[in-house]
């Protein structure tokens, strides 16, 4: 099956650059326009003032509104059951909105969840009040009533969730945050440790065979911060102890090889931190071999 590109230039850090400028970045540091049958180009969706709602808790919160509704309006021509996409963050507030078009044009459908936070804030509870600290809640549900509106409510179910390579369970409970226990048993998680007992590769081809049983199309999201930060420093929100690129591709393989999968989304790169482009380069690298593993 094919593949396209789709850039979203968003940080929702309330600032101008950062992970804004990720989509151009990696289409400079990988072969993906070269591999890809389309280029959408990028949806431009800024949270540029950094002042923190007193009623949402989020930075930047109209902003965050506005980029829901235009991420979720610019991807729903874009996906197509005939071809799968590379979407290029930004940060990973863009699945929101990405998760609301996929529920309006594919339906059902699941995320393996490769991340180094839950992302089950909501505005108040989040220490930043950024919304790339409130997703993964949002999409179940959980949240904000204007962002919940404009992604049209819940994209995900808890069935539909794999969590992956977390490590903030202690620092998010403090807060305040949701956990996993909190939703139904279908809720999967694996934290970093667990990862690692079970081995990366176990873990992953288990992930796939759970959206396999459950009978969802799925995609496959990487949050760079899941990496250890000696491996990969240029990302803003960095958390000791991560995956190293070994671990990263044996836990993503199973799931890049399924017939179910949607496409990639990779987010929360920031080229500024990355001033010799060697962690593009490698992100890249692997961007190219999840592309390849189903083309």
């Amino acid at each position: 099956m094919p593949w396209g590109i789709a850039g979203v230039a968003i940080d929702s850090a309330g600032v101008t650059g950062g992970s804004e400028l990720t989509p151009a970045a990696l289409r400079c540091y990988s072969r993906l326009p070269r591999m890809a049958v389309i280029d959408h180009g990028d949806v431009v969706a800024p949270v540029h003032d950094h002042r923190r709602d007193p009623a949402s808790g989020l930075v930047g919160h109209r902003e965050v509104v506005a980029a829901t509704e235009t991420i979720r309006s610019a991807f729903l021509p874009w996906l197509k059951p005939d071809r799968r996409t590379v979407v290029l963050g930004g940060c990973c507030t863009l699945m929101i909105g990405l998760g609301a078009a996929t529920r309006d044009k594919v339906g059902r459908f699941g995320i393996a969840y490769i991340d180094g936070h839950l992302d089950l804030y909501d505005g108040q509870s989040s220490p930043s009040g950024e919304a790339a600290d409130v997703p993964l809640a949002t999409m179940l549900g959980h949240g904000d009533p204007d962002v919940l509106n404009a992604a049209g409510g819940a994209s995900l179910s808890p069935e539909g969730v794999y969590l992956l390579g977390y490590r903030d369970a202690l620092q998010a409970r403090g807060h305040g945050s949701l956990m996993p226990e909190d939703f139904d048993p279908g809720f999967r998680h694996a934290d970093t440790p667990a990862i690692r007992t079970a081995g990366p590769a176990n873990v992953g081809a288990a992930a796939r065979v759970h959206f396999d049983n459950v009978n969802l199309p799925f995609w496959l999201f990487l949050d760079v911060d899941a990496l250890d930060p000696d491996i990969f420093p240029a990302t803003d929100a960095l958390i000791g102890d991560g995956l190293d690129w070994m671990e990263v591709e044996a836990l993503a393989g199973p799931l890049a090889r399924s017939p179910r999968l949607l496409g990639l989304v990779v987010t929360c790169y920031n080229p500024e931190k990355d001033p010799d482009g060697a962690c593009g380069r490698r992100l890249g690298r692997f961007i190219e071999s999840v592309v390849e593993a189903n083309s």
